[in-house]
């Protein structure tokens, strides 16, 4: 099974560069997504790595001329929650091979032994409990003509452990899986992967409370870093994807389109500092028609190119309204006092 994080690729680097229009602005890292959860019985069914890899932050430009510092927006990389197919522990000695019941359980990825329980024509049928025939692995719990079907405990003898509902040998309905290193995962599972509302936790304490389809992060969710920034909005494939709001601990805040982890679209990106930019966003920078508000009340109106200040504008400040020309963030001309300011 795949999810969010050591692949969300992991839940590099890949999310918000943004250069600042204030000067001492630093670029955003990218988000790094939540990596594929593979399933203990089945690996990964989602093929994608990056809620995967995330692509290198890219330097950013001179920062806007202004008349405070603004301090860039560096999101934390959201990592793909990665949980690779349980390694088997070998033991210092195999247990003796348990007494073989007349009862069948049907294969599981493995051959079974039937130790104890309910019979029907056969096949193990009830409550009752079985080892793999390497006496590593484990199950009790509910079984129908030789399947794992109901409720049951599944353990792989290596610290991985699933509790939960079984329909047919799988993975069907809630459940909880626990891996040795400390992930786990809550929710819904179908067919042996993540499959509706579910809680992801990592092993460094990221946690993803949402939607899942095919093992991966997608729908409405909330990620939660454990420095203490959050994302709530839409997933796509373990990405961030549509609308949605990143809280930073440092206090900075974006609400607004995202596009396969990057701010994309139109959208509001706040610094603690009380400065504010409001318009368009492309690969993570401010593109287009924009107005950036300084925390002093001035206001410049104009098109912005990969986080600088390009084309024509305006600063409108308490005296009046400037007319200004850019270039890649270098001002070319400007035009003094052509109106007081609205």
């Amino acid at each position: 099974m795949i999810a969010l994080r050591r692949l969300i690729g992991p839940l590099g680097t890949s999310a918000f560069l943004l250069a600042g229009c204030a000067g001492g602005g630093a670029p955003a890292q990218r988000v790094e997504p939540p990596m594929q959860v593979a399933q203990p019985v089945q690996p990964a069914p989602v093929a994608e790595a990056k809620v995967t890899a995330p692509a290198p932050a890219i330097a950013d430009a001179p920062p806007v001329q202004t008349t405070q510092a603004t301090a860039q927006p560096i999101a934390r990389s959201i990592r793909q929650p990665a949980a690779d197919q349980p390694v088997a522990i070998p033991r210092p000695a195999v247990p003796p091979a348990p007494a073989q019941s007349a009862c069948k359980v049907r294969k599981n990825v493995v051959e079974w032994v039937y130790i104890s329980g309910g019979c029907r024509n056969g096949y193990a049928h009830g409550l009752g409990r079985a080892r793999s025939t390497d006496g590593r692995r484990s199950y009790s719990g509910m079984l129908a003509d030789g399947h794992f079907s109901g409720e049951g405990e599944y353990d792989w003898g290596n610290g991985v452990r699933y509790t939960g509902r079984f329909l047919n040998g799988q993975r069907n309905g809630p459940g909880n899986l626990l891996y040795s290193d400390g992930r786990s995962y809550s929710g819904q599972f179908k067919d042996n992967v993540y499959q509706g509302q579910g809680t992801y936790i990592d092993a460094d304490g990221a946690r993803y409370v949402g939607q899942f389809h095919l093992g991966s992060f997608h729908g409405e969710g909330t990620y939660t870093w454990p420095n203490g920034d959050v994302y709530i909005g839409r997933f796509k494939a373990n990405r961030m994807d549509g609308l949605g709001r990143l809280d930073r601990a440092n206090g900075d805040r974006y609400v607004g389109a995202l596009e396969n982890n990057e701010m994309s679209g139109g959208g509001t990106y706040t610094w603690s500092n009380g400065d504010a930019y409001a318009g368009n966003f492309r690969n993570d920078r401010m593109n287009g028609e924009g107005t950036y508000t300084y925390a002093d009340g001035m206001k410049y109106r104009g098109t912005f190119k990969d986080g600088r200040k390009h084309g024509p504008g305006a600063l409108t400040t308490e005296s009046g309204e400037i007319r200004q020309q850019w270039r890649d963030g270098e001002k070319v001309a400007e035009e003094l006092g052509l109106r007081a300011p609205d």
